[in-house]
């Protein structure tokens, strides 16, 4: 391992620390930004659904009667205020992620209402196809810090 190869090597393993890619991966706004968008945006607020892919629920006709904004039939989407969207983040651990919320609402007479006791925590879980794009995301981004450490 003296020879000029044995060094190179040597060194690609040093530098080559599959946890320091992958945080550094992680710590990429664009890779969080992904993974909260397919969450909030493509699974709660356009389809409805939760991380089984089943929807959360629909409006019924008296809540289009209370807010028309609420067509009854269409699907939950969970972004009434904002509030529960604005909470959602990423913790990044060494070898894998967590996604977290506040699932705590308050109405406006002051009642409090906890999301994952009424829909289960499977609101804020990535489905089988988001998992699938999110895969080839992380797998695309790994590869460009793998060529970045290297130099290549």
């Amino acid at each position: 391992m003296q020879t000029e190869l044995g060094l190179t090597l040597k060194r690609f393993v040093r530098v080559l620390d599959h946890k320091k890619i992958w945080l550094r991966v992680f710590k990429k706004k664009q890779l969080n930004t992904f993974i909260l968008d397919m969450i909030k945006q493509d699974q709660l607020f356009d389809k409805g659904i939760d991380e089984d892919g089943d929807v959360i629920g629909t409006y019924s006709e008296y809540t289009e009667a209370i807010n028309p904004e609420k067509v009854a039939g269409t699907h939950y989407t969970l972004k009434d205020t904002g509030d529960f969207f604005d909470s959602f983040y990423i913790d990044v651990f060494p070898t894998y992620f967590e996604i977290n919320a506040n699932p705590i609402k308050t109405d406006q007479d002051g009642d409090t209402e906890n999301l994952f006791y009424k829909y289960g925590e499977g609101i804020m879980g990535l489905t089988n196809e988001s998992m699938e794009k999110l895969s080839r995301e992380i797998l695309r981004l790994y590869q460009i810090e793998v060529r970045r450490v290297l130099k290549i």
